[in-house]
């Protein structure tokens, strides 16, 4: 069962810029940050908590900064203002936020942030693979691209207002005395919503496979290519013997799959399996090592898998192995 990681309360009083930037290390992502006037000292009051591949905080700048990023995180970012003005250099565009207007966007293109006086808000991430899975979840198909989304909403808006709401809500479920905090799994499906929320409401590439109307039900030899694959995951397979196996054409069962889950046959096997493989690290209970949980789910050639896995989530398999360890290290 996923725990409450431990609050981290962050207070600052006339800080330099060193401390700052080890606490975006510690919390979000390594950063450079500095006061907005040339000399000046920081002064910023911060409380930041974690749940599993989510993370929540809310706090105020009084002093404003800047924050530059060497190395930014690959995760998505809702910031819901609360007061004042921020700005986000994403290459040569600048999404703006003030307390009309909420932000969402992956911070792996962040390349800096401004943070002008008395600028407060609330942030909610969400780690890149959570996502992938929420989209793959709403789509009933393996999300094979990145998902290029960024974005300002008005928080005066329905889905706007609707999400200022929910995010409102998750940071009132966290920022109390433990005794009364919901339970790990009823935030987790709050976080879930919220990214629901965000892929029907924010425009991004796949904004449009999302509109489409609900698939008529599967043929009965699609169900059974997938259950054969299922069935024998870790086995080395070709298309043709899937086809053969659900008793049907290679051509008809590669129609099939392009029609229903809108990729090929062993396309859709791979990320079955890769996403096989990420549950596997990511889960606290697991012993495997990350060459066994691989073999387990049919990758042989460990150079090349690693490669497809980090196309796949934005991440290394010890990344997400190292992040399954520090949640637990979180939650003892």
């Amino acid at each position: 069962m996923t725990h409450f990681a431990r609050r981290r309360a962050f207070r600052i009083v006339k800080a330099d810029a060193d401390e700052m930037s080890e606490h975006y290390a510690k919390t979000l992502s390594p950063a450079k940050v500095e006061p907005l006037t040339r000399g000046g000292r920081i002064l910023v009051e911060d409380r930041h908590f974690s749940l599993g591949p989510f993370s929540i905080w809310a706090g105020k700048c009084h002093s404003g900064m800047k924050v530059a990023f060497s190395q930014p995180s690959d995760v998505f970012v809702l910031y819901l203002p609360l007061s004042n003005a921020m700005e986000i250099d994403i290459g040569r565009s600048r999404l703006t936020s003030d307390p009309g207007t909420a932000l969402i966007a992956n911070m792996s293109q962040f390349d800096k942030l401004t943070l002008h006086e008395n600028r407060g808000h609330i942030g909610v991430a969400f780690e890149r693979s959570a996502m992938v899975s929420q989209l793959s979840e709403m789509l009933d198909a393996p999300v094979l691209h990145n998902i290029e989304l960024s974005a300002a909403l008005e928080t005066a808006s329905v889905a706007g207002s609707r999400l200022a709401t929910l995010g409102h809500l998750l940071w009132d479920c966290f920022d109390v005395e433990s005794d009364n905090r919901v339970s790990a799994i009823a935030a987790d499906h709050l976080f879930r919503a919220a990214m629901a929320m965000i892929l029907e409401a924010v425009p991004h590439n796949y904004s449009e496979r999302l509109k489409r109307p609900a698939s008529p039900a599967m043929p009965r030899n699609l169900k059974r290519a997938i259950e054969y694959m299922v069935a024998n995951i870790s086995q080395p397979m070709t298309v043709a013997e899937i086809a053969r196996e659900a008793g049907t054409s290679v051509r008809a069962l590669q129609t099939a799959f392009q029609q229903f889950k809108d990729t090929t046959p062993l396309s859709f096997l791979r990320q079955m399996r890769l996403e096989g493989v990420r549950r596997t690290l990511a889960d606290e209970t697991n012993e495997l090592s990350i060459a066994q949980a691989a073999r387990a789910w049919g990758f042989t050639h460990m150079g090349r898998f690693s490669a497809v896995y980090h196309d796949a989530f934005g991440q290394s398999p010890s990344e997400t192995a190292r992040l399954r360890n520090k949640r637990q290290t979180a939650a003892t």
